[in-house]
């Protein structure tokens, strides 16, 4: 309810209380005068007190209505209006960001004026901070970028050192440790090239090619893909959609962006289900969106992880202590690029069994 609102109803309560009473004292006043005096003055004396109370009840009413009016009009001018004008304000940097001063409010109470003024001053501390923050995280960009660039180049001659003493005569044990090593090196140039993600990504530059994508046909390339680490690691990887490929509408996209999303959700649920588990992928239809779910059974995800597993650098204690070579960079990544396709990636644990379903939404090819 308004201020106006409120005061308006306050009055009319209080103009109903006030002629109850007046009508309540002419009764009571006809009464002691019919009691006091013959009927034939009484009725004489009723009939002009009468007239007089009402023209009285009736000059009071109208006093109490301008009166009403101009109290209104006054609270409106000075308390509502400032009011008003302090909310949009408000609601125009919540929604914009952008910061306009707060007009009329001279002739506001002081109470007001202070507000505006605490107000101001707020946001003024919030920019200086945000702006701090900023800079923070530009530098912190700037010092992954550099030092991924930095490692970028000796690893690459790591790798052509090992591939070169391949070829060398080497004993079994020495192939195996030259093996471990450039396994080990892959994982830091893959390592490598995430830190560069994230710095393009909160740099404002990580590149989109958004085109019609069939996402049928791009399901199939990832699943035939990771059918042999599925099957290294004895889980049955499935992507059934026969019924659905006339149905389901093309998305729009960056291919290999999408496919690197993919390629980490079902990468997870072989690499976190146990052998003899299941890996399936569906997809589906709704709302001018397709909806592409991975759902594995595996080890889940516990509850104290849920409000982090997005974040940048983490890793659950159930993710380390199955899998000690992940970066807990990918699902930080993979979220942000959903979302910057105008989806999301999100996930909950399975109704039915262990494991986890995470779901990609992407909006259809317009």
């Amino acid at each position: 309810m308004s201020i106006r609102a409120l005061l308006a109803t306050v009055m009319l309560v209080a103009l109903a209380i006030a002629m109850a009473f007046v009508l309540f004292f002419i009764a009571l006043l006809r009464t002691e005068i019919g009691s006091l005096l013959p009927i034939d003055i009484a009725l004489q004396i009723d009939q002009s007190l009468q007239m007089l109370l009402t023209m009285q009840a009736a000059g009071l009413f109208v006093m109490s209505v301008v009166l009403a009016i101009v109290v209104f009009i006054t609270i409106g001018y000075l308390l509502a209006n400032p009011l008003r004008e302090l909310a949009r304000v408000m609601d125009t940097y919540a929604t914009t960001g952008e910061l306009r001063p707060v007009a009329g409010i001279t002739e506001a109470p002081k109470e007001v004026q202070s507000l505006a003024t605490s107000f101001e001053s707020l946001i003024s501390r919030v920019e200086v901070s945000h702006k701090r923050d900023q800079d923070v995280s530009r530098m912190k960009s700037d010092f992954i970028s550099t030092a991924a660039h930095q490692l970028r180049t000796p690893l690459t001659g790591i790798r052509w050192a090992l591939e070169a003493l391949e070829k060398e005569q080497l004993t079994e044990n020495q192939v195996a440790l030259v093996q471990s090593a450039k396994s080990k090196g892959k994982d830091l140039v893959a390592v490598v090239g995430m830190l560069l993600d994230i710095s393009a990504i909160e740099s404002g530059k990580y590149q989109y090619k958004f085109e019609p994508v069939d996402i049928h046909a791009l399901l199939d390339e990832v699943v035939q893909n990771f059918a042999p680490l599925a099957a290294s690691h004895q889980i049955s990887l499935f992507y059934s959609h026969e019924e659905e490929k006339t149905t389901l509408p093309s998305v729009k996209a960056d291919y290999e962006r999408i496919k690197w999303v993919l390629n980490n959700l079902i990468e997870n649920g072989v690499l976190y289900t146990p052998p003899g588990g299941t890996v399936r992928i569906s997809a589906e239809g709704a709302e001018k969106r397709v909806f592409i779910r991975v759902k594995d059974t595996g080890i889940g995800i516990p509850p104290e992880d849920k409000g982090n597993i997005f974040e940048r650098f983490y890793r659950g204690k159930e993710a380390v202590s199955k899998q000690n070579a992940g970066s807990g960079l990918g699902l930080y990544i993979a979220r942000t690029i959903a979302t910057d396709h105008g989806g999301d990636l999100n996930f909950a644990a399975n109704k039915e069994g262990p494991g986890t379903t995470f779901t990609l939404s992407l909006p259809v090819a317009g």
